[in-house]
């Protein structure tokens, strides 16, 4: 047997350990008075087969990084949009774009200044606008207390070029913000445009240091608010802590044993002098944003729909609360109907279908990098794989 680790005492002691840890932190978590207030606050909405409007999907991947080359490294970023109609015939009926997917190659040496001219200016190319231009028109920086240095190009963070864990998600988070500013520039009035994940600023609390994603991400809440445009990112994880039994919130609410078709702003302490999260816990929603918990179908997660702050105090906090709310999550559970993804928004799955990339994508990628840099005259040597030819792969 080759692998033999999980038949020894050892290990299966700490299993054991693991797990009685975990059951006393749910136990630790568990509040009852927070599963009432939850409950209380749930509200249903229609399964919804009428509706007329258009959603756009995002989502974005990549290979970071697709190959390496002595001190430096290629990264491969790709992000894709669809947009869609309400049709009463199929659903849901895709608009022609003239943007095709974007794909951009990023190339970092151990060298800073390299690094950040040839970062910035695949963040210039992604977004087709100057990085200066996305800082000084987002409002990133008046959510904090330090705007003069969130203003600054060189506030922002430049990791190394072997962090690919980093330089991943700022690659594929601006790819993905952009394809989505495109949409908010181009769609009609009204559009839900929808990404893939949550809004956070991570470093929103810190005053001299920003991701450019972090001010992308604001601009196109700017841009969407300007052009009447809903500007969303749905996450298919709630994120909730151990201790909050979200379902059985639901059902007590309902009445039913499988809830679906039902909503729940997050609280806050802001606004209703309450939270689910422990005070040292994650930030939800986000600075800068509202977040709501849905269910739109008994056999799809709850997920996490988040929304910039400023929208939704003028489009969805003013008036008829519950009508305007339950009017944004009719159009979410509409477009959620196509049976490649039901329970989910067939736009966002469309955009990862079309962004996603198979192994054997990857590997004629880097097949193609390697051969443009021996015509450019590298030698093919450099690019061996060490742990390859170790063993280790």
């Amino acid at each position: 047997m080759r692998f033999d680790v999980h038949l020894r005492k050892t290990v299966q002691r700490q299993l054991a350990s693991v797990a009685q840890s975990m059951a006393d932190w749910d136990s630790h978590q568990s509040n009852v008075d927070i599963q009432k207030r939850l409950a209380s606050a749930i509200r249903p909405f229609s399964h919804t087969t009428r509706w007329t409007g258009y959603c756009g999907g995002v989502d974005g991947t990549g290979d970071f990084p697709a190959i390496s080359y002595a001190d430096s490294f290629v990264y491969v970023s790709v992000a894709a949009g669809a947009l869609y109609r309400s049709d009463p015939v199929s659903g849901l009926k895709e608009l022609e774009q003239e943007a095709s997917p974007l794909v951009e190659f990023t190339w970092l040496t151990s060298s800073h200044q390299q690094r950040q001219s040839a970062l910035l200016a695949s963040f210039e190319q992604l977004v087709g606008t100057s990085v200066d231009d996305v800082l000084q028109h987002s409002d990133y920086a008046d959510l904090g207390s330090s705007s003069v240095e969130k203003r600054r190009i060189n506030s922002l963070i430049i990791p190394p070029a072997y962090d690919a864990g980093n330089l991943g998600i700022q690659l594929r988070t601006t790819a993905e913000l952009a394809v989505a500013l495109k949409l908010i520039e181009s769609a009609p009035k009204g559009t839900l445009v929808l990404t893939d994940g949550t809004m956070s600023l991570p470093l929103a609390g810190r005053s001299k240091q920003s991701l450019f994603f972090e001010h992308l991400r604001r601009y196109c809440c700017v841009r969407a608010r300007e052009r009447g445009v809903v500007f969303a990112s749905l996450s298919k994880s709630s994120g909730l802590p151990t201790g909050i039994r979200i379902e059985d919130a639901a059902k007590a609410a309902l009445g039913i044993n499988e809830p679906e078709h039902w909503f729940v702003r997050v609280p806050t302490k802001q606004l209703d002098d309450w939270s689910l999260f422990p005070d040292d816990g994650p930030q939800v929603p986000p600075t800068g944003a509202v977040s709501y918990l849905v269910r739109l179908h008994r056999k799809s997660p709850v997920m996490r729909l988040d929304l910039d702050q400023q929208y939704w105090q003028s489009a969805i906090a003013t008036g008829d609360v519950e009508k305007n709310e339950q009017k944004l999550f009719a159009s979410l559970d509409y477009v959620s109907h196509d049976q490649r993804s039901y329970g989910y928004p067939y736009p966002i799955k469309a955009a990862h279908d079309r962004a996603s990339l198979t192994e054997h994508e990857r590997t004629v990628l880097r097949q193609q990098l390697v051969e443009s840099a021996v015509q450019a005259g590298i030698s093919r040597d450099a690019f061996r794989d060490p742990s390859q030819m170790t063993g280790h792969r």
